[in-house]
């Protein structure tokens, strides 16, 4: 029973730091199957502003500005990097990535520069990606949270692999 009124005031507190506007802090709900099985529909997250270079393979939460809706993806390629895919795979600086966070193949996309402070994102689950770097182009990496924590639901409860 303790352990279960330990719980409820770890979610309340989560809850309630998520509902409050920060500039450096958001909380989520995962609302699309593009991420799992890193992160599924219904789960809730925590996410911080980025302030270090980015690195690849961490999940970040940026607004889809032409539609308004933050959007959840993987970062794939890194600033100055050329990335592309070809019959499925994807490419930096012309040489083959070990992808394991794809589920699926990638669809061919032509060779892209990324920025200087930007980063090129997809979803783990490719064919059902939508509002990935493959349509929104890169994404200003000052624009970006990273996802740190998933606080519900409790069997999933913890910390976010960057792998």
């Amino acid at each position: 029973m303790r352990i279960f009124k330990s719980w409820r005031i770890i979610l309340l507190i989560a809850y309630v730091i998520g509902k409050k506007e920060s500039k450096n802090y958001r909380a989520y709900e995962i609302k699309e199957e593009s991420m799992s099985p890193s992160l599924f529909p219904g789960e809730y997250i925590f996410a911080r502003l980025q302030k270090e270079n980015p690195k690849r393979g961490i999940i970040v939460i940026f607004e889809n500005e032409e539609k308004k809706f933050d959007v959840v993806k993987r970062v794939i390629g890194l600033p100055g990097e050329k990335i592309s895919a070809k019959d499925g795979t994807v490419y930096i600086n012309g040489e083959i990535i070990n992808d394991t966070w794809a589920q699926d193949l990638t669809s061919d996309f032509a060779e892209v520069t990324i920025g200087s402070n930007q980063v090129f994102v997809l979803g783990d689950n490719r064919s059902v990606s939508t509002s990935d770097s493959r349509i929104l182009g890169n994404i200003n990496w000052e624009d970006c949270f990273e996802v740190i924590y998933r606080y519900w639901p409790i069997d999933r409860l913890g910390q976010i692999s960057k792998n």
